[in-house]
């Protein structure tokens, strides 16, 4: 196995949380191995079936439930009830964690505060900040390669993000009120409470 040699103990995984409406209408613009029936030009994200989502997909889905999504890893699948779910699934294997310490950390935050949130989670590690350079911002994406986040006229750096989650404007870009509804109901109560993630009134 790769990386056998190394002692977990030395290594603190850092992950960061997304607010959950913003993270779900990202997976929408960058799928990556995400499948669920949706029309991203149209009604995206879809945890709800409209009338012309139940018409166009109604092979796959039922009109009165929510519509699941299938992700592939390497070597197996993963099924989840919806868009929502997934997100409850992905960050609850990451809040579930009891063998190893681990840091979860708002993506807002470092968003909006960097220098702040980057020195408290070095601290955290053990270490403090350098300041023989300063400060540096990292102002284009920092997804590299071909395969990341889509091409790179899609990606989103340093500038383009705070211009995107700077307004809450745009948060429920694409839900129908039955979406926003379900997500109220259905979004793990405990991590949206922990990490002051609000959930969106109906």
């Amino acid at each position: 196995m790769k990386d056998a040699d190394i002692d977990a103990t030395n290594i603190l995984p850092a992950v960061t949380i997304r607010d959950p409406y913003v993270w779900m209408g990202s997976l929408c613009r960058h799928e990556y191995t995400a499948h669920w029936h949706h029309d991203p030009d149209r009604h995206c994200p879809n945890l709800i079936p409209d009338d012309v989502d139940y018409q166009q997909f109604r092979r796959f889905i039922s009109r009165n439930e929510s519509i699941p999504v299938h992700v592939k890893y390497a070597g197996f699948w993963k099924h989840h009830k919806s868009m929502a779910h997934f997100w409850n699934d992905w960050y609850r294997e990451y809040w579930n964690i009891t063998t190893m310490n681990r840091l979860i950390v708002r993506f807002e935050d470092l968003l909006f505060h960097p220098k702040a949130v980057t020195t408290a989670v070095c601290e955290c590690a053990g270490g403090s900040l350098r300041f023989d350079g300063g400060f540096e911002y990292v102002l284009n994406s920092a997804k590299k390669g071909p395969n990341a986040h889509g091409p790179m006229e899609a990606r989103t750096g340093f500038i383009k993000a705070l211009s995107k989650y700077g307004k809450a404007d745009h948060r429920l870009d694409g839900f129908l009120e039955a979406d926003i509804e379900y997500a109220k109901q259905h979004l793990d109560p405990e991590l949206m409470q922990f990490f002051s993630l609000s959930i969106h009134p109906s």
